[in-house]
């Protein structure tokens, strides 16, 4: 059964809701009594989650239940070969929240869970009744009053939260002499003056195995980063090295048409196969630049490190390069593995002038790369866990419910920290763990 907690009780326990991302709502019927609890999920990655739980009867008893949550990832190899995620709370008594898949069913995760309160007894779960997100923007003082009382610094920091989010959608931005008004998708091209967003990604989406999950990561990353520069009122230009167009000869092409101001922006973001020679001293990987199995890798390369040395030596204020591949010797490489995560690909709660901190009054250069040298870099339903991870985190450092500054260095770190998490929490993954280099200056 459901373990209550009093609200006072609460409120000595827990700490200040400061890096929440997603928000969800669920509800669910208890079997026994037809008893209907509403369920607030806070949502940031895989182990960072919380749910708060109420019913009309706790309630009118002023109580409220709350559980911080663990993720499992499992995958049955039985007929079915489908793949279980399990979010278990630490606290007992609070329901494990379950969602299956098929092993090749690449969809986002948007179905109701599976409720149980006894994970040996599967005979006892249930369905729960619905399961959606929930925009900060659309959160009144009746829905928050629910789960928080007044009271709790919890509730003030999501009414706040809330009003900041209304409060800039309709304020316009105003950089160099371009008005972009939040949320305006008819807004008028930026004018020159504007400092640009120069995105360049290459994704091997024609391969085999990987190539599923590598477009996903180009659509995660393209619509994250194109609504960064859209954001901020930047100029984009995107070079995108995909689908019929990825060669070595247009990854250079783009690296030649590279152009970039003294007050731009540069991001690279590569996803495919990756290697490195039993030899090579360089710790960050070579990119295998072939569209198939049939050819020798090692023909078509190139080197992140090469990519890395060439863009910031373009002059722009801020570069940023990313890989999400192996950095193992040639031809080790893994498939897709049966993995799902909570990740939203709409961000509501963001802070304009967090976004602008790190876009615009940050200078300096950085590189990472999903594995150290030797290990392999995974990737599942929702794509590559280490880029999964990286917009995650960035929506960790830019939330509106954060109540420090952000930062590159921590936002790399902890995109880090929670592919290993990722790997470590997934069935028949060896743990991945990233390399960087982050020299960003205010």
């Amino acid at each position: 059964m459901i373990k209550k907690y009093s609200l006072s009780l609460l409120l000595l326990l827990l700490g200040m809701v400061a890096q929440a991302q997603t928000f969800y709502e669920m509800s669910f019927n208890m079997p026994n009594d037809d008893e209907t609890f509403l369920g607030l999920i806070i949502y940031t990655d895989e182990s960072d989650c919380k749910m708060r739980l109420v019913s009309a009867r706790s309630i009118a008893e002023n109580t409220v239940y709350e559980a911080n949550y663990t993720c499992q990832i499992e995958n049955k190899k039985d007929a079915e070969d489908i793949g279980v995620m399990y979010y278990t709370p630490t606290e007992e008594g609070m329901p494990t929240l379950i969602w299956y898949w098929q092993k090749n069913d690449l969809s986002d995760l948007s179905d109701t869970p599976y409720i149980a309160f006894d994970l040996d007894d599967s005979e006892s779960w249930f369905a729960a009744t619905s399961f959606e997100e929930v925009s900060l923007a659309n959160m009144d003082e009746e829905y928050v009053s629910q789960f928080y009382s007044a009271n709790e610094p919890e509730y003030q920091l999501l009414m706040g939260a809330a009003d900041v989010i209304r409060s800039q959608a309709s304020t316009p931005l105003t950089i160099g002499g371009y008005d972009s008004p939040y949320g305006d998708t008819d807004s008028p091209t930026p004018t020159d003056q504007a400092p640009a967003f120069h995105l360049i990604i290459a994704a091997n989406t024609m391969v085999s195995d990987i190539g599923p999950a590598c477009q996903i990561d180009f659509n995660n990353v393209r619509s994250e980063f194109a609504g960064v520069a859209k954001c901020l009122g930047m100029r984009l230009d995107e070079a995108l090295v995909v689908g019929n167009n990825y060669s070595k000869d247009a990854l250079f092409a783009a690296m030649d048409n590279l152009h970039p101001g003294s007050d731009d922006v540069v991001m690279f973001v590569y996803t495919g196969h990756g290697f490195r020679f039993k030899d090579q001293p360089d710790a960050y990987p070579n990119m295998d630049l072939t569209s198939t199995a049939y050819e020798d890798p090692t023909e078509s390369y190139a080197s992140l490190s090469d990519v890395f040395k060439t863009i910031t030596s373009k002059g722009a204020r801020l570069n940023i390069v990313l890989s999400d591949c192996c950095n193992s010797e040639v031809n080790i490489t893994q498939p897709i593995i049966s993995s799902n995560s909570l990740f939203s690909r709409s961000n509501t709660s963001f802070d304009r002038n967090k976004v602008q901190q790190l876009f615009l009054r940050s200078q300096g250069n950085i590189i990472a790369t999903a594995a150290s040298p030797g290990e392999v870099a995974w990737c599942g339903s929702n794509g590559g866990f280490f880029l999964l991870s990286v917009i995650e985190s960035l929506r960790n450092q830019i939330s509106v419910m954060r109540n420090t500054p952000p930062s590159w260095e921590a936002l790399i770190k902890n995109a880090i920290d929670a592919a290993a998490k990722k790997s470590e929490s997934s069935e028949g993954c060896k743990k991945q763990n990233g390399v960087k280099y982050v020299e960003i200056k205010r």
